[in-house]
């Protein structure tokens, strides 16, 4: 007699395919109201304004920041160390995932390839990928406090703002928390969940435990000030290159304002994650002449700016993906051919 397959196990499927119709509709709604909002002839004229090398040092601040990325992700991952070559193509290939599709799966699938590394587990690189997130909250609290600071905000930005404030002020209590606690308060908790275990079937209880270890080493990076300073100061590093990035798109369209660079990576950080959507396409542009319209924009010069900025940040992601994988595929078969020999 077949086994029946379990409800949550065919919800799953039916959820990710409902996600994707979602992202689809999202995405075509977004560009047709962007068509219908713009100006043909005013657009193509605004494109013909592009300054090329404007684009590049975006395109060199945006590689950049992957670079300063892989480095704070090798911090967390201590003591732990990976070949960098599999924490490239797992940190790229993650991102690439959260960008094109609507289920963000991609810190997930990240945690799973370099989990699977020799000495890896996936609890443990979880853990990391949790504070890495965690760095990029507070940073991005940082940075909606320096706009509030310099400019009046409008309501559609203020109320999200709030959110990300109660979020960032809630992961400072859990990092102090975790950093403030004493190891053998710890050491008593884990003992004691160890004793309720007991009764529980010794699969789960091994399995259950094992994790929970890892995952608390993985918080361990926050009792270390090494490592917390390095993870804050690459933290600093990959947002400033971020509002670099989209202050260099906008001086390719001749547009000088950091302030409105810095208010555009707060506005695509929170709004492209929220809803789902197949590559952003659609709610990343139209995001950016929402934002840019409050700074005196025409909506074609926004436009125009944001399908340059959604290039920008796609094209080396993609890039890069493929040749990591490029990469690893050719040094596999010189693997496999020297075991041939």
């Amino acid at each position: 007699m077949k086994a029946v397959p379990k409800p949550d196990k065919l919800l799953k499927p039916v959820r990710s395919l409902v996600l994707l119709a979602a992202g689809v509709i999202l995405s075509t709604l977004g560009v047709g109201l962007i068509a219908r909002a713009i100006d043909p002839d005013r657009f193509v004229r605004s494109l013909a304004t592009l300054d090329w090398r404007w684009v590049i040092a975006a395109l060199a601040g945006i590689g950049l920041s992957y670079v300063a990325r892989e480095q704070r992700w090798a911090i967390l991952l201590q003591p732990l160390v990976f070949r960098r070559a599999a924490l490239w193509r797992a940190l790229l290939t993650g991102q690439l995932l959260n960008l094109l599709l609507p289920i963000r799966i991609g810190d997930v699938v990240r945690s799973i390839l370099v989990g699977r590394e020799p000495n890896g587990s996936f609890a443990r690189v979880f853990g990391s990928v949790l504070i890495e997130k965690a760095w990029d909250w507070l940073m991005l609290c940082l940075l909606i406090v320096i706009v509030a600071w310099a400019v009046p905000l409008p309501d559609w930005f203020l109320l999200p703002a709030r959110s990300i404030g109660l979020v960032a002020l809630l992961v400072l209590i859990g990092f102090s928390a975790v950093a403030l606690t004493p190891e053998d308060r710890i050491t008593r908790g884990v003992a004691w969940l160890d004793r309720v275990l007991a009764r529980w079937p010794p699969r789960w209880h091994t399995f259950i435990l094992t994790n929970l270890h890892r995952l608390l080493d993985s918080l361990g990076a926050l009792r270390h000030q090494q490592a917390i300073i390095g993870a804050a100061s690459w933290s600093l590093i990959i947002w400033s290159l971020g509002v670099i990035s989209n202050y260099a798109v906008l001086r390719a369209y001749g547009v000088d304002n950091w302030i409105a660079a810095t208010a555009l990576l707060v506005v695509l950080m929170i709004g492209v994650s929220l809803p789902p959507s197949i590559a952003g396409v659609g709610v990343y542009e139209g995001l950016t002449m929402l934002t840019l319209q409050f700074f005196g924009l025409p909506l074609e010069t926004a436009l125009a700016i944001g399908i340059t900025l959604h290039l920008v940040v796609a094209a080396p992601l993609i890039i890069g993906t493929a040749w990591s994988w490029l990469i690893m595929s050719q040094r596999g078969r010189a693997v496999a051919e020297l075991v041939d020999l």
